[in-house]
């Protein structure tokens, strides 16, 4: 004979209130383990360094080096463009040196694909960082010398843009930023700003493409400037 024994009601309250608490913990370990940088610093400015090369710049916060930036330029076909030797320039806008310059010599019309020829600007962070901010200053054209296109890559999330009333475009790779104008140096309606999330992905490398679609009779110099990155870092 079996005999079925119901448990009081006592016992199975006593029984739930031990298994509560381990749902709970299961349900927020995964929240802590993606919040690693809980405390985080104000927003701030980069300030790019006076020693640099076409292909090599530094920028730092308070002294301490937080960037290193790397660019190269790729050629195909014929007629190719190359840096500028004032590349990576730091510049002074709001701040001291608080920009620096993209500056390609573009190719001319003996390439057949003038955008394949092309600058790749990689931004390498010493640490985590958040919030990432700044600005690309004079994406413009002057017919028949250059027609400037900008994109970002990279990055683990999409970022916030703000873009001048003369800028077209997402930012891809499908899609660069470009100008619907002409020529406007530095001028606000040729400018896009971006701003990364602050939140708990962190940053750690970024890259820009820039480049020309316009191939003219003799190489032309174009620029582009980013201008005021600032940055938050893990207190």
């Amino acid at each position: 004979m079996v005999q079925h024994v119901n448990p009081s009601r006592r016992s199975v309250v006593r029984g739930a209130a031990w298994s509560v608490p381990v749902v709970a913990v299961a349900a927020t370990a995964p929240a802590f383990a993606a919040s690693p940088c809980a405390n985080r610093t104000a927003l701030l400015p980069v300030a790019w360094s006076s020693s640099y090369s076409t292909t090599r710049q530094t920028g730092s916060v308070a002294g301490a080096p937080v960037v290193n930036v790397r660019a190269g330029y790729s050629s195909i076909l014929r007629g190719p463009g190359s840096l500028n030797s004032q590349n990576l320039t730091p510049g002074s806008v709001a701040a001291t040196q608080d920009s620096i310059s993209l500056v390609n010599n573009s190719p001319t019309t003996r390439s057949l694909s003038p955008e394949r020829n092309f600058q790749t600007v990689t931004f390498a962070f010493t640490q985590d960082v958040y919030g990432l901010t700044f600005s690309i200053d004079d994406i413009d054209r002057v017919f028949g010398s250059y027609f400037d296109h900008v994109f970002l890559a990279g990055a683990p999330q999409a970022p916030a843009v703000t873009q001048g009333s003369a800028v077209t475009g997402t930012g891809t790779s499908d899609n660069p930023w470009r100008t619907t104008g002409a020529s406007g140096d530095n001028a606000a309606n040729q400018t896009v700003t971006v701003t990364y999330p602050n939140g708990l992905v962190p940053i750690t490398s970024l890259t820009l493409r820039f480049y020309s679609t316009v191939g003219p009779l003799t190489s032309a110099q174009h620029v582009v400037r980013i201008r005021q990155m600032r940055l938050r870092t893990c207190v």
